[in-house]
């Protein structure tokens, strides 16, 4: 499956653990962004929940994250896209 460009939707709810599954955090990036400053932007997930995870966006010190991936590959592809690109 390969990510394809749409609209992000950024949701508040970040896991922390489930049942025999651990969130793990794998790869950070920092961006700056006209008019919201710096961004911390993080691939993070486990056990088909893959998510990106953004932190520090504009004034809310809340972090928001993606939509779920099934795999870890399609949410790097996202990581990427918005972390360098």
């Amino acid at each position: 499956m390969t990510w394809k460009p749409d609209g992000l939707a950024w949701k508040p709810d970040i896991p922390r653990d489930r049942e025999g599954a651990r969130v793990r955090f794998f790869d950070t990036a920092d961006r700056d962004i006209r008019g919201a400053g710096t961004v911390t932007l993080t691939l993070a997930g486990g056990t088909h929940r893959w998510f990106v995870q953004r932190s520090h966006f504009g004034s809310s010190d809340q972090p928001h994250r993606t939509k779920f991936y099934p795999n870890r590959r399609t949410a790097r592809e996202v990581f990427e896209h918005l972390a360098y690109e």
